[in-house]
């Protein structure tokens, strides 16, 4: 999600829930270097991975205004948390590990990555042991220690705790702790997702007993070993927060405090940057944006996000009662009707006349992040597009426009190649994309019919009867992404075996796209802690996915926000929050 220069509010608020966000990220066999903020700046921000801020040097002191448009709900992240919640809890609590800009792994709480070459990984990959950074205390003064790992672990392993991540660690068998700075983890099978096990670590003396975590005071007044505290929370007007003083980076944080501001109306959040009393406004719109550029308070500054809008097309016949794979869609089974609409779509006047320029050009999901994986581009070539269309069989002989099938496998002769396209309504810059959509291929002769459903409806579950489980649609239009370990939802979306069924209920292989060599490789990734085994497999299966083309990228959308140009030290990262890298930022003083 993370999307687009509209950035919805409510949007973020429905989407950014860190129980769909806690994906288990990338195994390394050994650490890799983050990128340096000069390489970052050596290019133009929309050709750089991210957007890193360098001037310099620190001024410490001083508090930085940051303007929320709600309240957040919870800052245990345990328990789940909105969107806004994280943007201010990660400014207090931390997890072993974090993600550097370029989506690699790089130690938090840990002393070092665990790996095979360290022996912090054991030879059958079910062992897994952390060591941790000593000397490190809570805010209060209490020492951090592997106790608090295990802690974590008890109470976040049970949904009946409260917890809404007791899935992401179904996994681990035991955790032992032998010493205060060691935590060894014990997995029933190999967890391709292990530096991300704990992205979270919660203190045991400043919380409370595992089972009662739904009511700890901790919710709303958290401890936590980062550089910030929390010193005050007016519900619904504003949480202070203040430098810890027991933060382990010597110097650091530079700020005195974050002052995070509830203001629901963009227009008073817009109105507080220009007078100078913002320093980051959360995700605002093009207006607001436009608005504070042109007072010259501030800067949109953007990276490529994780969220990429894709045209999903059901290869399955729908509404025929089953939800299998076959009999194929009588359309969209065919692969020319497929590449042919990808011919249709101009996606380069969706992105700089319809979105002014402010998203990413993508040919695959599979090329974010650490994958990285090159496929064969898609062309805009509507002449083409039309010639295909002409030798499956969909021609325009009665002359109104719109193709009919002449001579198509199991379609009667004269039926019109008309589909329908949903997406979901309240978020207004994907209807601008349908509606782009579907003029091109109106063009071409292909009639689409728009019918946009509510969120629940469209992301419902199979008891709830939704047709994308079902496989009651023709074409599916939103926006989804994979995080920086993306092995766990490749296998959920894309595995033969995750044809959403009775059976199968929360399969997540809508397409109905089916390839056994496809669920080979996927296993494969997902079997080895070697990076470049899964990048090998997973480019296979993005290759694949290119060649049969269930579902066609029109744009990645941008993660970023407005900041003044007071602010400094900020990096604005695809893979983390706005405030990841609070530590670092610091303000001009007057």
């Amino acid at each position: 999600m993370r999307r687009s220069p509209s950035r919805s509010s409510a949007w973020h608020a429905r989407w950014w829930r860190i129980a769909a966000l806690v994906a288990l990220m990338t195994p390394l066999l050994a650490g890799a270097g983050a990128v340096g903020a000069q390489d970052a700046d050596s290019t133009p921000a929309a050709e750089a991975p991210y957007y890193s801020d360098t001037e310099g040097p620190p001024q410490p002191g001083g508090v930085a205004n940051f303007l929320l448009y709600e309240d957040p709900d919870s800052l245990n992240p345990l328990v789940g948390q909105t969107s806004i919640a994280v943007q201010v809890s990660q400014a207090i609590l931390e997890g072993l590990t974090y993600n550097d800009p370029d989506g690699v792994f790089q130690p938090g709480l840990a002393a070092e990555l665990p790996t095979l070459e360290n022996g912090g990984v054991s030879e059958d990959l079910t062992t897994v042991t952390w060591k941790l950074k000593p000397d490190v205390l809570w805010s209060d003064g209490t020492p951090f220690t592997s106790a608090d790992v295990r802690h974590t672990w008890e109470a976040a392993r049970d949904a009946a705790n409260g917890s809404a991540v007791a899935s992401e660690y179904e996994l681990i068998d035991d955790v032992q702790t032998p010493d205060p700075e060691t935590v060894v983890v014990t997995y029933s099978a190999f967890n391709a997702g292990y530096l991300d096990q704990f992205p979270w670590i919660v203190p045991q003396h400043a919380t409370g007993a595992p089972e009662e975590m739904a009511n700890w005071d901790f919710n709303r007044a958290p401890i936590g070993t980062g550089p910030f505290v929390l010193q005050e929370w007016a519900p619904a007007e504003y949480l202070t927060t203040v430098k810890n003083e027991n933060y382990r980076e010597e110097g650091k944080p530079y700020l005195d405090g974050i002052n995070f501001l509830v203001v629901p109306a963009e227009e008073a959040r817009t109105a507080r940057m220009i007078q100078g009393d913002g320093d980051v406004m959360l995700w605002a719109g093009d207006e607001a944006e436009q608005q504070i550029e042109d007072a010259g308070a501030g800067m949109g500054r953007i990276a490529p996000g994780v969220w990429v809008v894709r045209m999903w097309f059901n290869l399955s016949n729908p509404f025929d009662g089953d939800p299998g794979a076959e009999p194929p869609h009588p359309i969209l089974g065919d692969i020319r009707v497929r590449e042919a609409i990808t011919m249709a779509v101009n996606r380069e006047r969706i992105n700089q006349e319809l979105l002014e320029g402010r998203v990413f050009d993508i040919d695959s999901p599979f090329a974010v992040g650490w994958m990285a994986c090159e496929v064969e581009p898609f062309t805009y070539d509507p002449e083409a597009a039309m010639a295909l269309l002409d030798e499956a069989g969909w021609r325009d002989e009665d002359g109104d426009g719109i193709r009919e099938a002449h001579g198509v496998a199991g379609v009667e002769d004269g039926t019109p190649l008309s589909l329908m396209m949903n997406g979901y309504t309240g978020f207004s810059t994907l209807e601008l994309i349908e509606l782009a959509i579907q003029e091109d291929l109106k063009a071409v002769g292909i009639d689409t019919r728009l019918e946009n459903q509510e969120f629940a409806v469209i992301f419902g579950t199979w008891a709830d009867g939704s047709p994308r489980l079902l496989g009651d649609f023709d074409i599916l239009v939103f926006d989804a992404g994979w995080f920086a370990e993306p092995g766990k939802d490749i296998l959920l979306d894309l595995h033969p075996d995750q044809v959403p069924s009775e059976e199968t209920p929360g399969g997540g292989n809508f397409t109905r796209w089916v390839r056994e060599d496809v669920g080979e490789w996927i296993e494969a990734a997902n079997s080895s802690p070697d990076i470049e085994t899964r990048r090998e497999n997973f480019c296979k299966v993005a290759d694949a996915h290119r060649e049969d083309i269930p579902t066609f990228p029109i744009l990645q959308f941008s993660e970023g926000s407005v900041y003044s140009n007071r602010i400094h030290g900020y990096t604005v990262s695809t893979w983390e929050y706005a405030t990841w890298d609070a530590e670092n930022w610091w303000v001009e003083q007057a």
